[in-house]
């Protein structure tokens, strides 16, 4: 028992602050329904706003405390509202993409502002011993982290349970029509709420820094510890979400104990609140994980047919565009060659994603899954390309029904978390083996094809194979979505009830759709792999998968279901590589812009914000009449009309 100690102390200090993150992200899920991918990110602007004001310009550290909890989260939650507000009535997968490009945003700034190496982030609260346990030094910055945590949540819950505007924020969780009826506005409640959970996102960020130190990406990675705290809190409970905080950073210290020196095992303690948040999900009820914003159901909406002759000219443009690449790309054609093999990955997340309705941020994984099979297959079992290809496609879709079946009661923003799980799971411990990448560092070789005319080191030849498999694979997506099996996969995301009344298994139904993207994202991976010809594990980390789905929904809102694949493409693999002069962070702060711009305009939201903001000016102009009128501008004014009345 005294060697757990020190461990018990870590995990509990370390764990109260994964405690406080996650009760700002149920506060702000409770009130507005929204899951905000962000909560890390702003954790980390937070950290380094303070790492600024602190350390750079001198100021006493408890000023730079307030100045970046009391004043960015207050800041950045009134910024965040009408974002929030904005996106309550769309599809969950824009409302997740939304939020990813949010977290792009962040980290962009954030790069731009600091670099991308990681900085040292002093401890700045004292580290002389307070206690001793079990002869064992527990520092003052450890207790002040338990402390804060314990005060945060007893003051947070005593708020919503006897203050006037607490009891509001609970009231709008459940009927936020019966609330407006008591004069009291829902959005100015729900700006409340946003307001207090993300100043406890920058408490955290702050707290956590010189643990982590001030790196942007490990600092917004904080929101995945605090997934496994929301989830035995079961999205809605403050007391189970602190307390779920407690175990988490309990449960990953021992396992950093017991685990740290037995590979592949080692891998277990950073996913240990995945494993935590899968099992909550997997044992609750469907109807206790309360309902978020956005339409869980719906495809997505379909556009304007074309006439046959103009797509079957474009189809032509587009294929003699591509073909003709060889000759106009020069030394860049291995680039085009990685984004035709992006292509089909692109199109087995818009077959589960844009078609069926369904989310999956873990594509990245069954990539992985198909270019390790890939290798196994023909530099270690020696068979014949085009078999080796096939085969790794098909050893990859048992992965795609396994995660279906196991995750099959679960949709939207919960299926979203349950793949991310599953993708770290897969970073973390499965990478790692013998059946995957190993100790590898150097990564796994692939082939390219020789047979024919075709060898192996003409970039040429092997552009136009990789054509071919897209061609081939476009060809599958658009003849799968004709069939009865396209009609059932949109009837599932309309209306799953509808389709079970029909007597069709919706179940079985997830099964087959992640099966089928599972088959092509391994093609993708095998495609990678042969044109790379060695990959490694850091190719497939789980938050590629991120950018995956948010790249193809960004497209999806400016072209079709096919060509968005192609544009997605360009856009992650090809367009990089001309902005040699932008740098990788202003890239990320453009893209994560971009991607926010997208999500809105993808279901018309962009839209209907201009025409408020149109519709105010009319008010605008509408109240200005009568000052016009009266005013001293009368005379000037009806002279315009009259000389526009001449020449009009």
């Amino acid at each position: 028992m005294r060697e757990l100690v020190p461990y018990l102390v870590v995990g509990l200090a370390s764990g109260s602050l994964y405690g406080l993150a996650g009760l700002g992200l149920v506060l702000t899920y409770r009130t507005s329904g929204i899951f905000n991918f962000a909560h890390g990110g702003l954790a980390a602007a937070s950290a380094a706003l303070f790492f600024t004001v602190h350390f750079t310009w001198g100021w006493p550290w408890p000023l730079a405390a307030t100045v970046a909890v009391g004043l960015f989260g207050p800041v950045a939650g009134l910024l965040l509202e009408p974002l929030a507000r904005g996106l309550a009535g769309s599809r969950q997968v824009t409302i997740v993409v939304a939020t990813i490009g949010l977290l792009l945003l962040i980290q962009g700034l954030l790069f731009q502002g600091y670099g991308l190496q990681r900085r040292a982030f002093p401890e700045f609260l004292p580290t002389s011993t307070a206690i001793r346990i079990a002869g064992v030094a527990v520092t003052w910055a450890q207790v002040l982290n338990i402390a804060v945590g314990v005060a945060s949540f007893v003051g947070l819950y005593l708020f919503l349970r006897r203050s006037r505007l607490g009891v509001a924020m609970r009231a709008t969780v459940t009927s936020p029509d019966l609330l407006a009826l008591t004069a009291t506005s829902p959005r100015h409640v729900r700006r409340a709420s946003w307001i207090i959970g993300c100043s406890f996102a920058a408490g955290s960020g702050v707290l956590i820094a010189p643990t982590l130190g001030l790196d942007p990406f490990l600092l917004s990675a904080l929101v995945v510890q605090a997934f496994g705290a929301v989830a035995i809190g079961r999205f809605t409970s403050l007391p189970f979400t602190y307390l779920g905080g407690l175990a988490i950073g309990v449960l990953a210290s021992l396992a950093t104990k017991y685990l740290s020196a037995r590979p592949p095992l080692n891998g277990i303690p950073p996913v240990v609140p995945f494993l935590v948040l899968i099992v909550v999900m997997l044992v609750t009820p469907a109807q206790r994980l309360p309902r978020g914003a956005g339409r869980s159901e719906g495809s997505e909406p379909s556009r304007p047919r074309r006439h046959p002759r103009a797509g079957t000219a474009g189809v032509v443009m587009a294929a003699t565009a591509l073909l003709a690449v060889p000759r106009l790309v020069g030394p860049r054609l291995p680039v085009y060659s990685a984004a035709l093999a992006l292509v089909v990955l692109f199109l087995s997340i818009s077959l589960l994603t844009r078609l069926s309705g369904q989310i999956s941020l873990c594509h990245a994984a069954f990539a992985a899954v198909g270019a390790c099979a890939f290798s196994h297959f023909t530099v270690g079992a020696g068979l014949p390309w085009a078999v080796g290809l096939l085969a790794a496609a098909l050893a990859t879709a048992p992965v795609g029904a396994l995660l279906a079946f196991t995750a099959s009661r679960l949709s939207g923003v919960y299926l979203a978390l349950a793949t991310f799980g599953f993708g770290l799971f897969m970073e973390n411990v499965v990478y790692r083996t013998g059946v995957m990448f190993g100790t590898r560092v150097e990564g796994l070789l692939g082939p390219r094809p020789s047979f024919g005319p075709i060898h192996p080191r003409s970039d040429t030849a092997f552009y136009y194979v990789i054509l071919a498999v897209v061609a081939l694979s476009a060809a599958f997506v658009v003849a799968l979505r004709r069939t009865r099996i396209g009609r059932i996969l949109r009837a599932l995301a309309d209306s799953p009830t509808a389709l079970a009344t029909l007597g069709i298994s919706v179940s079985v139904t997830r099964v087959l759709v992640f099966s089928l993207s599972a088959f092509l994202a391994g093609l993708a991976g095998a495609l990678s792999m042969a044109q790379a010809t060695r990959l490694g594990a850091i190719t497939f980390n789980s938050f590629t998968s991120l950018l995956y789905l948010v790249v193809v929904v960004a497209a999806g809102a400016v072209s079709g279901f096919v060509t968005s694949a192609f544009v997605a493409a360009g856009l992650f693999a090809v367009v990089p590589s001309y902005l040699t002069a932008v740098t990788p962070e202003l890239q990320s702060l453009v893209f994560g812009a971009a991607v926010i711009a997208a999500a809105l305009a993808a279901d018309g939201r962009l839209a209907r914000l201009a025409g408020r903001c149109a519709a105010w000016a009319d008010r605008v102009a509408d109240q200005s009449e009568p000052r016009l009128r009266n005013g001293p501008l009368r005379e000037r004014r009806a002279t315009a009309e009259r000389t526009v009345g001449v020449h009009g």
